[in-house]
């Protein structure tokens, strides 16, 4: 991953082991499903909404502040996500649409005019306009306290912003980044606030936005209360009265408040939601999550490895029996992932082509290439991993015993998580068995490929390829988001047969439950709970 990016997940990670450890943990029970979002990732979702009712909902952790910006916790915004929209936002299948904005035009390679929606209203009766955005893209680009500058690796390469009209905005680059539209659906580090709201309240604790609720209180370590914003701009939504979200950071306690009806969702480990499947009065919602996990090489100065050669990562990829792998550690749950996970909009390679051709399990040719490379007696390596969470050692055993089908002799070391996270971020490793997280544009899956950034230096300085270079640089300049498409898919293609510096493996997934009444919540791929956004209840 960019190294930025690298940062800002392993300070994450730190924070929050034990969501890792949930994160990780999801192994369970059900039929493999295809690209894009599953069809059981949908909960209850038909019939005519009704207005009224409040849900409460578990969270895993506590958002230890809400403050708009500089968040480096995905908890910080599980916290805030209801208050606060961005111009742009993602649909639940991760394409994106317009929000505040009505539209946007690109000017030039450097230069994005957005068309603000007229009459939206902030929470506290102001009219959202240019001014506003203006003073928001401030605030991202150097978050005060209590967020913090470690997120600006996510910021886009946002030179300045001109308020062109009351309802017009332009975005100055300092040089083309398409990945300012990603970031702006992303939504977590974009809200937009009034002008001057961090003069006037304390952001940690209070804010004022347009989303869908309004701010009734935060109790860190408690609780987190909105009722229904009357003047929301999606007219007829939202459909609840309130929301209350419960920090429950023990999981036993949250499964206990789901039967006593003390709250009416939350996200488990699949062991526990597989408890509630069958059970009168609840539901198991299952959907994709964006931290796929693979197989990273280096290739670096000094003793040349058998890795090096190109024959030998292909043999690897092809000796990985990747079906195998979903149904002996995640018990049948899960999906072949490319470099970018199945779920992510339309951006990924489909199951088809990953598994009948890019990944494809073929021994007699992984053999055949392991011969040409002469390597047939095979070689023997080290490749380490997260001791937590518990998918990763019992993943690391499989693919262990698949390669020493070709006679490689996989020795692993497994290492608690803040270790491997700095081991790897300084390429101090031959292979990582790792994962990769959510990213805001699909960009953030391929910066690592762009010899410019300073990563590429630490993993995989002996790897020349000049059209991967190209390809990596184009898309993240390509404004045109048809061309970009095209640009990616054929970047993927080349990276899982020419350069195979990373082998992508296996698509997680995460597990909520809802008790009956609860409808049209989803599992978000983001890892939010956008889907309360929608819900409604059927009482």
């Amino acid at each position: 991953m960019a190294e930025d990016a690298f940062l800002d997940e392993l300070a994450e990670q730190e924070l929050t082991r034990r969501r890792l450890l949930e994160l990780g943990a999801l192994v369970g029970a059900g039929a493999a499903f295809a690209g894009g979002v599953a069809g059981s990732a949908f909960g209850g979702g038909g019939g005519t909404p009704k207005r009224g009712g409040r849900i409460t909902w578990g969270l895993e952790a506590d958002p230890v502040h809400i403050a708009p910006f500089g968040g480096i916790l995905t908890s910080n915004h599980w916290g805030k996500e209801f208050m606060y929209d961005s111009l742009l936002e993602w649909d639940r299948n991760l394409n994106i649409r317009p929000a505040l904005a009505e539209k946007y035009d690109v000017v030039n390679k450097t230069t994005v005019d957005f068309t603000l929606k007229r009459g939206i209203r902030f929470h506290n009766g102001k009219e959202f306009t240019a001014a506003d955005a203006k003073y928001s893209f401030e605030l991202q680009s150097n978050p005060p306290a209590p967020g913090s500058i470690a997120v600006l690796g996510q910021f886009p390469k946002i030179a300045n912003t001109q308020v062109l009209s009351k309802y017009k905005l332009r975005i100055n680059l300092s040089q083309p980044d398409a990945t300012l539209f990603g970031y702006l659906a992303w939504s977590r580090y974009s809200p937009m606030v009034p002008e001057g709201m961090y003069q006037q309240l304390n952001p940690a604790r209070e804010g004022i936005g347009t989303g869908p609720f309004r701010l009734v209180n935060y109790t860190p370590n408690d609780r987190v209360e909105y009722n229904r914003y009357p003047n929301f701009w999606r007219k007829g939504q939202p459909y609840l009265d309130g929301l209350t979200l419960r920090v429950l950071p023990d999981e036993q306690a949250r499964i206990a408040a789901l039967r006593a009806g003390a709250v009416d969702g939350a996200s488990l480990l699949v062991d526990s939601a597989r408890a509630f499947r069958g059970q009168s009065g609840f539901q198991v919602l299952r959907g994709n999550t964006a931290a796929f996990r693979e197989l990273q090489f280096t290739l670096k100065e000094g003793n040349p490895k058998p890795w090096f050669d190109g024959r030998v990562r292909r043999a690897i990829n092809h000796a990985l029996n990747r079906q195998e792998m979903i149904q002996r550690v995640y018990d049948g749950n899960g999906a072949y992932s490319g470099h970018v996970p199945p779920g992510y909009g339309p951006w990924p390679l489909t199951q088809q082509e990953l598994k009948t051709k890019y990944e494809k399990f073929d021994l007699p040719l992984a053999k055949k290439l392991m011969a040409q490379a002469k390597q047939e007696r095979g070689f023997s390596v080290t490749m380490t991993t997260f001791s937590t969470p518990p998918d990763f050692p019992a993943l690391a055993s499989v693919i262990k015993q698949q390669l020493q089908q070709i006679n490689i002799e996989v020795n692993i070391e497994a290492q608690e998580p803040g270790t491997f996270a700095a081991r790897n971020g300084t390429g101090s490793f031959d292979w990582d068995l790792t994962m990769r997280g959510m990213r805001g544009d699909v960009n953030g899956y391929m910066a690592e490929f762009n010899p410019s950034a300073s990563i590429y230096s630490r993993w995989y300085p002996e790897y020349r390829n000049q059209k991967m270079w190209r390809l990596v640089g184009t898309g993240q300049i390509q404004l045109d988001q048809k061309k970009r498409l095209g640009i990616y898919k054929e970047l993927q293609k080349l990276l899982l047969t020419q350069a195979l510096i990373q082998v992508p493996l296996i698509a997680v997934s995460k597990f909520q439950v809802i008790r009956n009444p609860v409808k049209n919540m989803y599992v978000a791929f983001s890892d939010f709970n956008t889907g309360l956004r929608y819900a409604w209840l059927d009482r």
